[in-house]
């Protein structure tokens, strides 16, 4: 049996066992109610079983972003905080991948491999968490939204068995989308949790959660930030508390500005990026291509090449179409027509800018090319798992009704079996294997990412193919050149030049690079290719090229770097004040119990460093 038809039979006969569990279960307890969250923790196991398989997967984004981390995790290892230059990559030449590239999930995936976890491991780990965590957050979000268990339920299982949510975190790998489907429900939980109950700790965990939404993913981010904004400007104005709306939109606007470094590098780097190669194409799904897959009679959503089919789902589509047929015919409570209408709007919006229709405002705004029209089938994921949920809360008012529900349930689940796991993987390849490759990796990657580069680079040619035979040539004149010490941002060499000096240092040009020649600054430029060049004096000399980032940018990462920790603090004090055993005392008497806390534990860490 081939691998994908084993991963096919391991999964029927996993969810043949949940459901059996779930039968008999009935059967021996026919009066209790079955545990709808605990159902749901079990069932979020069944399309993440394939990641215990050992091996490589063989397609999608996963062994770029495994490189890209391996990178990261050297320059982490370096002690670089907040990496912004990628030495290893571009055939060693480097590039600036981590100014641009979303952090969040990379700084996960190192800390499971700093606890002695292979790359490999780490990646299908964070893949599964992802997964397994929104269908837990979109859970706790509707039930928050409806008061209903059932409909809760309904919302987590359309969210989790998502034909798009399924392909990112199988066959595409995308570790920025993936983390955003998880993030998603919990800004919106957070954000009806204050319209409820007016904590001002809630708008601190939405400031957070928007800040890290915006890490994980920062085009995406902004579809979500929209809806965020437009679903807090709902809720409060049908309660009529326009008061809380500048706090709310505040606190959303200070989680976005507050994740600056993620996002300001793209504008401020513009001038040095390179021009989209072969100009910007706008690629518009047609209906027919969102709504069925063409492999295995609509129930596969990956070809034989690898090809990806975006659906928006089977009975995704059916509940919508059903809830305007409801809502044409006048059967949904005016109190809950409002909560249909809005989500329907927010779908059919974001449905708009996938089609031709709206090629007038892709072309106004060309940087929105990097968030590509599939990726809207994010937030459409989101309406549809929220429409799903309101459905079941309004139909399941009868027995009948909730049959029905449950079916409907069982059938989003099993239509997707198919697509629970990469469908083949490799266990020759290990991280050893893709270690030697790091070099190399960023000619597979093509021109997709083509900010990476500089505007001097060489279209034709884009990307470095070969190693350079030394890492300092001389162009013209004549010296001896040895290497000192080489990092990601630091190259040291002692040179004794007999003649003045034209010299090709192998690293590609980009703002924040510096030469030095015996601590004197020395010119630097783009030569061929944009690689760095200058002229060095005769004599012998230490020669010093070191990448400290633009003081713009630096100011960027401070700003989301003490942001980050002050809310985390904020968060933890509120715990602190909110949970610790310390009942009947005034607050300030409590406030001056946790600061002795905090005084003492200090202390200790103080002490045992000392040691």
């Amino acid at each position: 049996m081939n691998d994908p038809f084993r991963m096919v039979f391991v999964n029927i006969i996993a969810s043949v066992l949940v459901l059996t569990g779930t039968l008999v279960y009935r059967f021996v307890y026919p009066k209790k109610k079955i545990n709808l969250f605990a159902m749901l923790l079990i069932i979020s196991i069944l399309p993440i079983i394939s990641i215990f398989r050992a091996g490589d997967y063989e397609s999608g984004d996963f062994n770029i972003h495994i490189y890209r981390i391996m990178a990261f995790y050297d320059s982490l290892m370096e002690g670089h905080l907040m990496p912004s230059w990628a030495g290893e990559l571009n055939a060693t030449y480097g590039n600036p991948l981590f100014i641009f590239n979303y952090s969040l999930p990379y700084y996960a995936v190192s800390f499971f491999h700093l606890l002695g976890v292979s790359f490999i491991s780490s990646m299908k780990i964070y893949l599964g968490l992802s997964l397994y965590l929104s269908g837990i957050f979109m859970y706790l979000f509707m039930h928050k939204l409806t008061n209903n268990k059932l409909a809760a339920f309904a919302g987590a299982i359309f969210f989790i068995f998502n034909p798009y949510h399924l392909i990112d975190v199988h066959f595409r790998a995308t570790l920025g989308e993936s983390t955003i489907f998880t993030l998603a429900p919990l800004l919106l939980l957070f954000i009806t949790m204050y319209i409820k109950e007016k904590k001002l700790i809630h708008l601190a965990l939405i400031t957070l959660t928007c800040q890290l939404l915006f890490l994980a993913h920062p085009m995406v981010a902004f579809t979500i930030f929209g809806v965020s904004i437009l679903f807090s400007l709902y809720m409060l104005s049908i309660k009529k508390e326009f008061k809380n709306i500048l706090l709310l939109i505040f606190a959303l606007i200070l989680g976005a500005f507050t994740s600056i470094y993620a996002w300001f590098p793209f504008i401020l780097y513009a001038n040095y990026m390179p021009p989209v190669p072969g100009g910007i194409t706008w690629q518009f799904d047609t209906l027919n291509q969102v709504l069925y897959a063409p492999w295995r009679f609509g129930f596969l959503f990956q070809g034989p090449q690898g090809e990806l089919s975006y659906l928006i789902g089977y009975t995704q589509v059916f509940v919508v179409i059903i809830s305007i047929i409801l809502l044409v015919k006048n059967k949904i409570p005016k109190k809950q027509k409002a909560n249909f209408i809005f989500w329907l709007l927010a779908m059919f919006t974001i449905l708009f800018f996938m089609t031709p229709l709206s090629r007038i405002i892709w072309e106004k705004f060309p940087f929105l090319m990097m968030l590509n029209s599939n990726r809207l089938l994010l937030p459409i994921a989101l309406s549809t798992s929220v429409i799903a949920g309101y459905l079941t809360a309004y139909l399941t008012k009868t027995e009948k009704n909730k049959k029905f529900i449950y079916a409907l349930i069982f059938i989003t689940i099993a239509y997707t079996i198919l697509n629970w796991g990469h469908r083949r993987v490799i266990p020759e390849i290990n991280d050893s294997t893709l270690r030697n490759n790091v070099w190399s990796s960023t000619i597979t990657e093509g021109t997709t990412a083509y900010f990476l580069n500089n505007k001097w680079a060489d279209i034709n040619n884009f990307w470095f193919t070969k190693l350079p035979d030394k890492h300092l040539e001389i162009l013209n004149g004549k010296a001896t050149v040895n290497e000192i010490k080489r990092t990601s941002t630091q190259h040291y060499y002692l040179v004794d030049a007999k003649t003045p000096l034209t010299i090709q240092e192998n690293t590609l040009y980009y703002p924040g690079w510096s030469l030095k020649s015996n601590d004197k600054n020395i010119n630097i430029y783009p030569g061929k290719k944009g690689v760095i060049t200058s002229t060095l004096p005769q004599g012998i000399q230490k020669v010093e090229l070191t990448y400290f980032d633009m003081p713009s940018y630096a100011i960027a990462k401070i700003i989301s770097l003490v942001s980050l920790f002050s809310l985390f603090f904020i968060i933890i004090f509120y715990c602190l004040l909110t949970f610790l055993p310390i009942h009947n005392i005034s607050p300030g008497k409590r406030i001056v119990q946790i600061r002795l806390i905090l005084k003492r534990g200090l202390s200790n860490i103080m002490t045992h460093g000392r040691k």
